[in-house]
């Protein structure tokens, strides 16, 4: 009985050992396993690298780890490069593409890592997103004396900055036709994964806006990384003949000498008073002239008023005087009169002269300014005749006029008075 017993509790125990064998997993029964336990690009894992399309030569770095408890023998692992990734190597002086490159981790320990490195490149054209390829890994266990050969994923992301325009203002606020100079500053925010590398970014004028100077509607601004919002600043004139209202222009990004758009860029052009000279007068001027008044009717044809108008009459070297004049607020379709005090030199050539009127004025709080070439015409002749000299000589021509009439009718007198007294001492 007791012999039995004994039986019976060595079958409980073998069977408890068979169970617990065959519960235990591989990797604790003498047996090597290798795998793929990170996957990044650079060199560091703790500050990885942002993969972006056209990256050349960048470092891929694959960690394996042997999560077994025996020795991997003879480790060598094979990575299948597909698009967007590409492999490149140089035989006798040519440049080869790769389907497949292998790199040789030798021996590891239980527990121990090595890191593969694959220097790639990707395709200018690269979408973004996870990658999936594989990776072959052959090695040997050495306890249980067996090739194992196995196929495992590696995900590789390649990630691209996704710029978007964030806000725009202008500097000054108001912004008017004719306006130069004007700086219009850009907000941009990168909210991609990845960080936006050499960042060029273009502003595509077309009329009524043009560049200031040469490249004053692009900028560089270089790598934003994902997040970060940056200020592109562009300067850029406006048409004379712009017409008020809303206008918008594009924002381009420079990629592989290409430009890709981000966004629209609104810009605003408010109206601008506009003046039309409605009268000259005089229009003939003379040599030596000193003292004359000249009046030069003013409307000003917009639908806004402007405030604090002066007016410059802007002449040559032969005029002088009181050239401004100061007409004050100016309403929608308002005319005004200026007017000038001018001299002309007496060395001034005649003939016919063209000059501008310089129009200052506040509106909404912006000082403005316009010049209107050649809007008064003048003639300007020789010396006339003075009218003093003109009425002293009609005075002299009239009272000697008068004088030889009156001698000729006394002499007629006198000749008629002997003749009748001669006539009576006949009688």
């Amino acid at each position: 009985m007791q012999r039995r017993n004994f039986t019976i509790i060595l079958l409980v125990l073998l069977i408890a050992f068979l169970g617990r064998l065959g519960s235990k997993p591989a990797s604790a029964i003498g047996v090597a396993n290798v795998q793929v336990t990170n996957v990044y690009w650079g060199a560091s894992a703790a500050a990885p690298d942002t993969a972006h399309p056209g990256d050349v030569n960048l470092q891929l770095s694959i960690l394996i780890t042997n999560v077994g408890d025996d020795v991997a023998r003879h480790v060598n692992a094979t990575l299948s490069i597909g698009p967007p990734l590409i492999y490149t190597y140089t035989v006798n002086g040519a440049i080869t593409y790769g389907t497949t490159v292998s790199q040789v981790a030798g021996d590891m320990q239980p527990d121990s890592s090595y890191v593969l490195t694959y220097t790639l490149s990707i395709a200018p054209n690269a979408q973004e997103g996870v990658y999936k390829y594989s990776l072959e890994l052959n090695y040997e266990s050495a306890r249980e004396l067996q090739e194992i050969d196995t196929t495992v994923p590696v995900n590789v992301p390649v990630w691209n900055g996704e710029l978007h325009i964030q806000g725009v203002v202008t500097n000054p606020t108001k912004v008017y036709p004719d306006s130069n100079e004007v700086g219009v500053q850009v907000t941009i925010a990168n909210s991609g994964q990845g960080t936006a590398k050499n960042v060029q970014l273009v502003l595509i004028l077309q009329s009524p806006f043009s560049p200031s100077s040469s490249g004053s509607d692009r900028i560089f601004i270089g790598n934003i990384p994902p997040g970060q919002i940056t200020n592109a600043n562009f300067i850029i004139d406006v048409a004379e003949n712009a017409v008020y209202g809303q206008y918008s222009v594009t924002l381009d990004q420079a990629v592989q000498n290409q430009l890709v758009s981000i966004g629209q860029v609104p810009i605003y052009v408010d109206e601008k008073v506009k003046f039309a000279i409605v009268s000259v007068t005089p229009t003939v001027l003379h040599v030596g002239d000193s003292g004359d008044v000249i009046s030069v009717a003013v409307r000003n044809t917009g639908s806004v008023e402007a405030d604090s108008v002066r007016v410059e009459l802007e002449v040559g070297n032969f005029i002088t005087g009181t050239l401004t004049d100061f007409l004050g607020t100016m309403l929608a379709n308002e005319t005004k009169t200026a007017f000038f005090t001018v001299d002309v030199d007496s060395n001034a050539q005649a003939g016919q002269y063209s000059y501008n009127l310089r129009f200052d004025w506040t509106q909404q709080n912006n000082a403005l300014y316009d010049d209107y070439s050649d809007y008064v015409t003048f003639t300007i002749r020789s010396p006339g005749i003075p009218f003093g000299l003109v009425i002293a000589a009609i005075v002299i021509v009239g009272g000697g006029g008068g004088f030889i009439y009156t001698r000729r009718r006394r002499a007629r007198a006198a000749a008629a008075k002997p003749q009748t007294n001669q006539n009576s001492n006949k009688a």
